[in-house]
């Protein structure tokens, strides 16, 4: 099963969980892409079948650098279809920020709002993704077994 796992990420936490998740599944047998989200759009998105999104929330609310055209993209994507898409977010933030872990609740809901099949619950991380990592990490790996 091929799983892609997208991050997005301004100090590079993100990358490194989404390197750390395509060695636990490709071990498990996955075939996983990690993918920065400035090299994938909307459309493309729309045409992976199972992704997991790991981003972070920068400044006031707003996505990473490396994320935002995906991210504006996705705010009005109603014209194509994620009905074949699986996913499962896990959210880096620091609850202290008033929009905790905004890019990836906006992530999460856009996609279920297009048609796309929440895999998990959006896990939020506040500052604690070290230890909330592995136990996200497995969860998936059951749920895709």
């Amino acid at each position: 099963m091929e799983i892609k796992v997208l991050y997005g990420t301004e100090t590079g936490n993100s990358e490194s969980l989404a390197k750390e998740a395509k060695v636990k599944l490709t071990a498990s047998g996955f075939d996983t892409e990690v993918l920065d989200m400035k090299d994938v759009s909307a459309k493309k998105l729309s045409g992976f079948k199972n992704v997991l999104i790991i981003t972070s929330t920068w400044g006031d609310g707003e996505p990473p650098d490396n994320a935002e055209n995906l991210y504006n993209e996705l705010k009005d994507a109603s014209g194509l279809d994620f009905s074949n898409l699986n996913y499962a977010v896990l959210a880096l933030g620091q609850s202290f920020y008033e929009h905790f872990c905004k890019t990836g609740k906006d992530f999460d809901e856009w996609l279920e709002k297009y048609g796309a099949k929440r895999i998990l619950p959006i896990q939020l991380s506040d500052d604690d993704f070290n230890d909330i990592f592995p136990e996200w990490i497995q969860k998936v790996q059951k749920t895709f077994n």
